[in-house]
């Protein structure tokens, strides 16, 4: 058995379970174990390093952080790797193209930053409880009247729709798109718009080649949904959770439990078991 060199997870539907909480203990092992022979653990989400961060405040300095689906890549030991963002100009002329697509979003975007998050102020109009939450939730939130205003790249675009739409605006938005940016999914009806080259396994990447590693050859990876589908096909060791999507259940061997279960965790201590 190949040791266990390198390990990335995705978080909400595969490491968390529904009520967003894992088993802190049983984690706490495991980081033990792999550090004990020199493996490194990769949060690698379409989360945020501020929402990472929070979720696993006691663990923080022990895992690599690969967020916003790829854009922003970070050591344990805080090394910024890379962030890839668009323009302010490019996400305008991309807006103008989602904007003209037959989908009525639920709420409105949010524009991640490096430094800050965005908000339009009259789309968060449209929504207060939607304007309310995203308050509570980020510790810097911008409210704008323009994107003219972002003075920084954006790392992501995100747009909730109804969950039966979701599939459907991504084809869409993905052919109007082009190659001008990436289009991918978190679940729940959340899409994320990035640029071109920005999925985990691109930000894995960088994360391999800093500790001398290989996808290819090192890599065991969990996810649950689409945006974890580049991550997974170059994984060495890939697994999709048996609540995930069908498209990866159907493709990639399934995990020793589900993310009520602590999947993930039960399927490393097996895997480490046998090195």
């Amino acid at each position: 058995m190949t040791k266990v060199d390198l390990v990335a997870t995705d978080l909400d539907g595969t490491f968390l379970s529904d009520t967003k909480r894992i088993n802190e203990d049983f984690f706490d092992q495991i980081l033990k174990r792999l550090e004990a022979t020199g493996g490194h653990f990769v949060i690698a989400s379409g989360r945020d390093e501020e929402q990472i961060h929070k979720q696993f405040k006691r663990f923080v300095g022990r895992y690599d952080v690969v967020a916003d689906n790829g854009a922003v890549v970070r050591t344990a030991n805080g090394e910024l790797l890379n962030v890839s963002g668009l323009s302010v100009a490019e996400v305008e002329t991309m807006m103008q193209v989602v904007a003209d697509l037959p989908f009525d979003p639920r709420q409105g975007a949010l524009f991640t930053g490096h430094e800050a998050v965005y908000m339009l102020r009259d789309q968060g109009r449209l929504n207060l409880a939607h304007q309310s939450l995203v308050l509570m939730m980020f510790s810097n939130v911008k409210m704008i009247d323009s994107l003219d205003e972002i003075h920084e790249p954006i790392l992501k675009v995100t747009i909730t729709y109804a969950e039966h739409q979701m599939m459907d605006f991504i084809a869409a938005a993905r052919e109007a798109l082009g190659n001008r940016a990436h289009v991918t999914t978190s679940g729940y009806g959340s899409v994320d718009i990035v640029a071109p080259d920005v999925n985990k396994a691109n930000g894995l990447a960088y994360v391999a080649k800093h500790y001398g590693l290989d996808l290819e050859q090192n890599l065991v990876a969990f996810g649950d949904g689409l945006n974890d589908a580049e991550m997974l096909a170059k994984a060495k060791r890939p697994f999709a959770m048996p609540n995930g999507d069908k498209t990866l259940i159907a493709t990639y061997p399934v995990a020793d439990a589900d993310n009520n279960h602590d999947g993930v965790l039960t399927t490393l201590e097996n895997l480490l078991n046998k090195q």
